[in-house]
């Protein structure tokens, strides 16, 4: 028998709401004055959540905290909705949206337009534009991979499966048309087991011939390409100088992906605050204008002081400036950049954070819990995401406090 006395459901309800209060004042503390959204919307049996991250630095470390996880009021998915509903959230930290330096997102044209709205720099998620830079090149190779979708859905009937079980344990993989990586996943599967799906008679026309054959060989070499890139832009140590430096290369080599990873590219909101904090990261000389951009960033540096202990001799300067004199860079204030906060450096390239929550909501709203409210739904991710700001001496601190 268990030493542990007997809980109620209502006692660990209470329990949690104790906890998630402790989370959030320490969440207020450490957000400061100055500090980043992500954001992105999931939409769930008719509701649609919006799920929003702060983002800021803290002993020199990036922390990206969930601050709410909150369904759109009536559903209305416009930009002032959201607006609304960022202000209504950062209300319960004592935050306002003048805090806000800049917010990572999807590029759709409702996040421009919040962005565009509080007056705040986008930064586009690097995955997102890799995805649509991946589908333009795939545009001319639809064709060929439509012929396979259609033999992996034809293997996935009854029949067809249990024949191919036969010979092989691996399974028919067919596209999603939003993930490029599932085309990648699919023609690999293909490659994989192509011997064993020429023993299923009942598909034998649909099987490609030689010449495709061939030709899917050569795109799974560039798909091989994107794979890797896709799973560099996941890691959390990914910064926005590596994405930048992953797409040059990828434009030199597809010139076709130029329409959406250009530094320029229509998609990109704020090119000048992207490229000033890949500047930042590298420590080029920003431009006026890329200065002007982070300004919020600058460290604001005591009047009348020298600092000749920062000035940089020639050589220094010709090495990081690519070997251009002093007065042919260019740059701001006399030819040198600025110095600024930490978390210029640490804006994320990517909104994935928000994706892999609702990956994991799927999971919690299954069609047994879809009574749930939508409070309780957002305290119990809150809790998990913020695992690392709680443990049992806050469970044990709560639990006195309320028995008191």
């Amino acid at each position: 028998m268990s030493k542990l006395r007997p809980v109620t459901v209502k006692s660990v309800q209470k329990c949690m709401e104790g906890i998630a209060i402790k989370v959030g004042q320490q969440l207020e503390k450490e957000l400061g004055e100055l500090f980043g959204l992500m954001f992105d919307g999931w939409s769930h049996a008719g509701i649609h959540y919006v799920a929003l991250f702060a983002v800021y630095e803290a002993d020199g470390k990036l922390h990206v905290p969930l601050l709410g996880l909150s369904p759109l009021a009536d559903g209305t998915q416009t930009a002032d909705a959201h607006v609304q509903l960022f202000k209504s959230t950062l209300d319960v930290y004592n935050k306002t949206l003048s805090m806000v330096a800049f917010m990572v997102g999807d590029n759709c044209n409702t996040n421009r337009s919040i962005a565009t709205k509080l007056g705040v720099p986008l930064v586009g998620c690097a995955s997102h534009r890799f995805n649509l830079a991946v589908n333009k090149f795939l545009e001319p190779h639809e064709a060929l991979l439509s012929d396979v979708n259609s033999l992996m859905v034809e293997l996935r009937h009854e029949n067809n499966l249990a024949e191919l079980s036969k010979y092989t344990e691996l399974l028919p993989v067919k596209r999603n048309v939003t993930r490029w990586s599932s085309t990648f996943t699919m023609v690999q599967r293909y490659i994989r087991i192509r011997s064993d799906i020429k023993k299923v008679e009942a598909v034998e026309e649909l099987i490609p011939t030689g010449a495709k054959h061939r030709k899917l060989l050569v795109l799974f070499d560039h798909l091989k390409k994107f794979d890797s890139v896709c799973k560099r832009l996941q890691r959390d140590e990914t910064d926005m100088a590596e994405v930048r430096l992953m797409f040059d290369a990828l434009l030199t080599e597809y010139p076709v992906m130029a329409e959406h990873l250009r530094p320029t590219a229509k998609v990109v909101h704020t090119p000048t605050f992207e490229s000033g904090v890949v500047k930042v990261i590298t420590g080029a000389i920003l431009s006026p204008a890329e200065e002007l951009a982070l300004k919020r960033f600058e460290v604001v540096q005591a009047a009348g002081k020298k600092r000749k202990k920062d000035e940089e001799d020639y050589a220094s300067v010709l090495l990081r400036t690519g070997g251009k004199p002093r007065n042919q860079v260019s740059g701001g204030r006399s030819g040198r950049s600025a110095a600024y906060k930490p978390l210029a450096k640490l804006v994320p390239p990517t909104s994935n954070t928000v994706e892999r929550l609702f990956s994991q909501c799927k999971l919690v709203l299954t069609p047994q819990r879809r009574g749930m409210h939508a409070a309780r739904f957002e305290q119990l991710a809150f809790l998990r995401v913020n695992r690392g700001m709680w443990n049992v001496s806050t469970v044990a601190s709560v639990d006195t406090e309320q028995n008191e």
